[in-house]
């Protein structure tokens, strides 16, 4: 399926909501000590409805850590389904990267697991579900995550916006029927019918004329690309899935976003500006408006020259011309309007018809779901490059786990680092990367309806 505007679908906004507050435990010693809790939450999107959407969520609705201070943060959950929170983008023991069945298992209804790292890089994050994770983050099990640089961006405003959509019924409720269906799973996965920024409905943030605005997007959906257009100001890319670029990036066009990529932006609203400026969806007819940015007041003084990047995380740079340790390709195969005749599952060589009825549709080098011998190992150090073919006829936004990576996609610039990366059908890249700490790490599509249905492997590092 190519990308084009045709292909971001109108969505319903309609109300706002309040969000709860993290609850934060006293600190001990270096360490800052937090609960969270995992439990049903309410929200009321609907005026005309007087039962509020049932959904599920934290007791939380952002977390900030600081860049090398030491967390632990006990996680009780009071869902009726056992769950894990995996603490995507963060380059963590793998121990805590919180994958049910590989890294830990997941925790029980009523039980509580308390994870435990210190995260290296500032930037934008976030946790979410890696458990039944299909349907969990459907429900809404997830939450944005910042760490602060221990040198502060050179902004008077931090704006988040984490862009989701959800499958509104027409009794007003989250759409369960349709969770898991497979029609879905082979084609783009769950797309919703109704949007929200930060579980809010056409949320509106003040900003000051003349001031210098750090916007934070976040793109939770399930299986939606999506594309979003900037007020007409002055803005710059600051980082890319939590890593900073050493040379910013003008905006020009409209910003694309696969499940899960995010982007740190840096928006300049001119001391002459007024009322109401909008972020918007592009879609065939008119844009939906998304949010707004309310001007009010005059910031006391006046930007006069571009933004300066922020500091480097601790991440290694890649010579181009150095020669990997380790190279090898990633074909993905599958879905509808695929070629796909049998791949591999549980060890056994299966048919299509066989691998529908296990809910098998997608394959990684002719293997359905993740396999028992990792793609690739690797040791701590060593650089990899893989070359992922996109041989379907969907986009996918793959995800590696517990690093990050540069990539020759021409759709970006080959400075940024990513830790997802959006693939048309037909598309190629190379990714190259470090090895990073000792242990399991997934790699997988996050349309997470097809790492469910097949895509997803793993890699083993070892010390």
């Amino acid at each position: 399926m190519k990308l084009n505007r045709r292909d971001f679908v109108r969505l319903a906004a309609m109300t706002v909501f309040t969000q709860p507050v993290l609850a934060a435990l006293p600190s001990v010693g270096e360490v800052r000590r937090f609960r969270l809790e995992l439990r049903p939450e309410q929200r009321n999107w609907i005026p005309e409805s007087e039962i509020p959407v049932e959904l599920w969520g934290l007791s939380d609705s952002l977390l900030t850590f600081r860049q090398g201070e030491p967390v632990e943060i006990e996680v009780v959950n009071l869902l009726p389904e056992p769950t894990t929170l995996h603490w995507h983008g963060l380059r963590i023991e793998n121990a805590m990267d919180g994958v049910s069945g590989l890294t830990q298992e997941p925790i029980p209804p009523g039980g509580t697991f308390t994870y435990r790292f210190t995260p290296e890089d500032a930037g934008t994050f976030w946790a979410h579900s890696h458990h039944k994770t299909y349907e969990q983050l459907a429900r809404g099990l997830y939450l944005p995550l910042v760490v602060e640089e221990k040198i502060a961006s050179d902004t008077d405003q931090d704006i988040l916006m984490v862009i989701d959509d959800w499958r509104v019924n027409n009794e007003g409720q989250l759409d369960s029927e349709s969770l898991g269906s497979i029609h879905e799973w082979a084609h783009g996965g769950r797309l919703g019918n109704f949007l929200t920024i930060n579980k809010e409905v056409q949320p509106s943030f003040t900003v000051k004329a003349g001031s210098r605005v750090r916007l934070r997007l976040l793109n939770t959906a399930n299986a939606r690309i999506f594309a979003v257009d900037l007020p007409e100001v002055p803005a710059w890319i600051l980082a890319k899935d939590g890593q900073p670029l050493a040379n910013l990036m003008q905006v020009t066009e409209t910003v694309v976003m696969a499940p899960a990529e995010r982007y740190d932006l840096i928006l300049d609203i001119p001391r002459d500006a007024e009322g109401q400026l909008s972020v918007t969806m592009p879609t065939d007819r008119a844009p939906i408006e998304m949010a707004y940015l309310q001007v009010e007041g005059l910031h006391e003084s006046e930007r006069v020259h571009s933004p300066d990047p922020l500091p480097a995380n601790p991440i290694e740079e890649i010579p181009p011309d150095q020669i990997p340790d380790h190279k090898l390709v990633l074909d993905m195969t599958g879905g509808a309007m695929g070629s796909m005749t049998q791949a591999v599952y549980n060890g056994q060589q299966m048919s299509m018809q066989e691998l529908i009825q296990h809910r098998q549709i997608w394959a990684f080098n002719g293997v359905a779901n993740r396999p028992l011998d990792p793609l690739l190992e690797a040791r701590s150090g060593e650089l990899v490059e893989i070359e992922i073919i996109n041989n379907t006829g969907w986009a996918h936004g793959m995800h590696l786990h517990g690093h990050h990576f540069k990539a020759d996609l021409a759709r970006y610039n080959p400075d940024l680092w990513h830790d997802t990366l959006l693939m048309d059908s037909g598309e190629s890249a190379r990714i190259r990367f470090i090895a990073g700490k000792p242990g399991s790490w997934l790699l997988h599509c996050h349309m997470i309806e097809h790492q469910a249905a097949g895509m997803v492997s793993w890699i083993k590092v070892i010390g």
